[in-house]
């Protein structure tokens, strides 16, 4: 594939008009195209570092730049997958609810024929009471069971303080209120 020496690249922010034309083809003069005549070495040398200066600054730029975009990239798929993320998850929460809905409406259902002449509205009334009775059973367990849990890491947090204080100073806060206490 060649490059199309028509039209140059031009950096972003640079001007079109001040790209300059250098070939390596020597012309009938036997001097490079654009030379007005042999240049003193010591601004062939300023040349060739503000070339490679703006080399290396275009090289950067251009790294710079495809970080950015890598940076973007990602941020546009953590985006897209939070977005899917959340909508999966509404969907497994309607499937879960209409789940146990079917499944109390069933319970209920059931329970009312247990009557006589079937009576809906208390096979509804006894599932939901059940229901409500469990879930309160439920967190009240649960809360405890957490609270207790809590309670014995503060507690182990402290002891385990303690231990170091007595390793640390040879005695702990306890010791040392007790000796200001007798004193």
């Amino acid at each position: 594939m060649e490059a199309d020496v028509r039209k140059p690249y031009c950096p972003p922010g640079g001007e079109p008009e001040r790209v300059r034309n250098i070939s390596a083809e020597p012309s009938e003069t036997g001097q490079a195209k654009g030379d007005t005549g042999p240049a003193p070495p010591h601004f062939e040398g300023f040349q060739r570092a503000t070339q490679l200066i703006g080399e290396y600054k275009e090289y950067a730029s251009y790294y710079m730049a495809t970080k950015i975009d890598g940076i973007k990239a990602s941020i546009r798929n953590v985006g897209i997958y939070a977005g899917l993320g959340i909508a999966g998850l509404m969907a497994f929460s309607a499937l879960i609810t209409t789940a146990v809905a079917l499944f109390l409406v069933g319970a209920a259902m059931g329970l009312a024929h247990i009557f006589d002449p079937p009576k809906y509205w208390l096979g509804a009334l006894i599932v939901g009471f059940g229901v409500l009775v469990l879930i309160g059973v439920g967190a009240a367990i649960g809360l405890s069971k957490a609270n207790a849990g809590f309670r014995k890491a503060t507690v182990d947090k402290y002891e385990q303080r303690k231990r170091w204080q007595r390793g640390q100073f040879g005695r702990d806060v306890e010791q040392a209120a007790a000796a200001k206490e007798t004193k």
